[in-house]
């Protein structure tokens, strides 16, 4: 009798514990595994040699001869241990940029070794990249300044890298919108954080709903782009995500003007990982005032709280 008892106890047991056993759902899995999959190589390509983290300076040029080296007599310091007291010169005409070695010090351009070079800045799309031991070093231009962007394999920020963290996936966050399109050429002005403003192309405007609010979003793009850039911002920045918002890229419309906003592939600004980036801001219409807790939050950098 108790034998029986016990037994019966036992499928009552199993079967509570069978109905609290959650039914896999292929799709959402499958959807799950592709934010991840994307979320692992977003954190690859942060974790390189060049990227964000090893950003250690940002110096603007002065027309004429700018000193660079790790001596205080160098009217460009660039931190670090064992640096030669004088790199070299980078000579500021208009706007061109020309590199002289100090004797006895080996720099490499592009990975082979230079006395002296004119210099392409950023705006070429491939920087010419000096190079010294840990550091490289490269120009910028951005609105009327012109600079140098020095970045350190020994930077904290990637010796310490972590990953970064993501809100919960819910495919909830991936919402279907139609564009409105312009009917000319449209331009919206972007700012970024040292007060430049740029022209940038915007094929229209994006409609949405989230919890069945009506929103809307300026994405950049150009005619014939498979892809839409854009800059937002929501109430969980300066609180769980970064203060100054986020970046998100979109399929661009299909025939029908219909695209799909998927805000678990919202990322981090640069500007998260270094105080040295430039990173463009939101434009006013692209700041929601509903909290998008999807994406990636907020990163910290190594030695802060």
């Amino acid at each position: 009798m108790i034998r029986n008892l016990l037994l019966a106890a036992v499928l009552l047991i199993f079967q509570a514990c069978s109905t609290t056993i959650p039914v896999q759902n292929s799709e959402t899995s499958a959807y799950e595994k592709q934010i991840l999959d994307w979320h692992e190589s977003r954190n690859d390509r942060l974790n390189q040699a060049d990227g964000w983290l090893t950003l250690s300076g940002l110096f603007w040029l002065e027309q004429g001869e700018n000193r660079i080296g790790g001596g205080n007599n160098n009217d460009l310091v660039f931190p670090g241990e064992n640096i030669p007291n004088r790199l070299g010169s980078l000579y500021l005409t208009g706007d061109s940029v020309h590199f002289t070695a100090a004797p006895g010090v080996e720099i490499t351009l592009n990975d082979s070794v230079v006395m002296e070079a004119g210099l392409s800045s950023d705006l070429s799309g491939e920087p010419d990249i000096l190079a010294w031991g840990s550091l490289t070093w490269y120009v910028i231009q951005r609105g009327d300044r012109i600079g140098i962007r020095l970045k350190d394999t020994l930077n904290p920020n990637y010796v310490n890298f972590k990953p970064t963290e993501l809100f919960p996936i819910d495919s909830n966050w991936r919402i279907p919108a139609h564009l409105e399109p312009f009917d000319t050429a449209t331009t919206v002005g972007i700012i970024n954080v040292l007060g430049d403003e740029s022209p940038s192309t915007t094929p229209g405007i994006l409609h949405f709903e989230i919890n069945g609010t009506p929103q809307s979003l300026t994405p950049l793009g150009d005619p014939g782009d498979e892809r839409y850039f854009i800059i937002l911002g929501d109430a969980t920045n300066g609180i769980s995500t970064y203060g100054a918002g986020r970046f998100l890229v979109i399929p661009a419309v299909d025939e029908n003007g219909q695209t799909v906003i998927d805000f678990n592939r919202s990322y981090n600004m640069p500007c998260v990982f270094s105080p040295y980036a430039t990173c463009p801001l939101p434009p006013p219409e692209n700041i929601l005032d509903v909290a998008i807790e999807a994406g990636e939050k907020d990163y910290k950098l190594a030695g802060m709280h």
